[in-house]
């Protein structure tokens, strides 16, 4: 078996080859996203038998494996998978698939695994027109923050991000950090600070999208995001300070409506089963779920 390496930004070109044979629209199949989480998660990637096999660790504190990608012989991959698996005592799973990766596993290997969803790993799709119009009685109370927030703020400012604005990004989240746990203490926070920075660090050569809402000179929201397929843009990250009540409304908005026109869906990827995201999530009425989950032999 290969042995597995740690992904550098020099590794770019090689994940996008094999990611642009695809069309799964979740996250986890970004180079950006990839990269930035992998010391959270250990992520670590092999080319065996022309797949890109991606390992990682989930939250249980285990290994498993992404969804492989190529186009050889996916069942013969899987053996050797498995019998790697065995040979280190350790349990075979694939995480954070969907039902219809595990239907091309079932083809490669009929009857071998259990495919088990995981709604805490759903991820949210939204038609990229509502996000942006907002129309209808169901979406009144989003228009009613923005339009409270555009009377209170009249003079905000939305500018597309670059690389003047890195630092005061990191400024604002370092902000949202101390707001955030002093009501809600979460080590997790520590490791998606890891990847954020990482992130803003790498913008231009990970070729993000953000962008950033000013209140009288100050950043007072910022998001980032890119393509993940030729119709879906996903959302990584948003933050805004609490102290600006509608600036998470706005900014949603303001993002999509300058980035992601061209765009028919927007994936704002799973809530992790908290409650509060969970609802925010489901407030901006999703088109459809992205119903992820985990595989493990029968």
């Amino acid at each position: 078996m290969q042995e597995f390496k740690s992904i550098c930004l020099e590794d770019k070109a090689l994940f996008n080859r094999y990611f642009e044979s695809i069309n799964y629209r979740i996250c986890d199949f970004s180079f950006a996203n990839l990269f930035c989480w992998q010391a959270q998660y250990q992520t670590s990637y092999a080319i065996i038998d022309n797949f890109l096999v991606i390992q990682f660790t989930c939250d249980d504190g285990l290994p498993c494996y992404m969804m492989p990608v190529g186009e050889e012989n996916m069942g013969e991959l899987l053996l050797k998978l498995i019998q790697d698996c065995n040979n280190k005592n350790e349990r075979f799973r694939i995480h954070a698939i969907t039902a219809e990766m595990f239907e091309l596993l079932d083809q490669a290997l009929p009857t071998t695994f259990l495919f088990k969803p995981l709604r805490n790993y759903f991820e949210y799709i939204y038609l990229s027109s509502d996000l942006i119009e907002l129309k209808g009685k169901k979406y009144q109370q989003k228009r009613n923050h923005i339009n409270r927030f555009k009377i209170q703020y009249p003079s905000f400012v939305y500018q597309s991000m670059s690389l003047v604005h890195i630092s005061a990004c990191k400024e604002l989240y370092e902000k949202w950090m101390k707001q955030h746990l002093e009501k809600n203490p979460d080590s997790a926070i520590q490791g998606e600070k890891q990847a954020v920075f990482r992130a803003l660090d790498n913008f231009v050569e990970l070729e993000l999208k953000g962008g950033c809402l000013f209140v009288d000179g100050v950043l007072v929201a910022f998001t980032l995001g890119q393509a993940v397929t030729k119709d879906t843009f996903v959302v990584y990250i948003e933050k805004a300070l609490n102290d600006y009540q509608g600036a998470y409304q706005v900014i949603n908005n303001q993002f999509l409506l300058h980035e992601a026109t061209k765009y028919t869906f927007v994936n704002r990827e799973e809530d992790l089963g908290i409650p509060t995201l969970r609802q925010a999530k489901m407030s901006y009425h999703p088109y459809k779920f992205l119903e992820r989950g985990s595989v493990c032999l029968k």
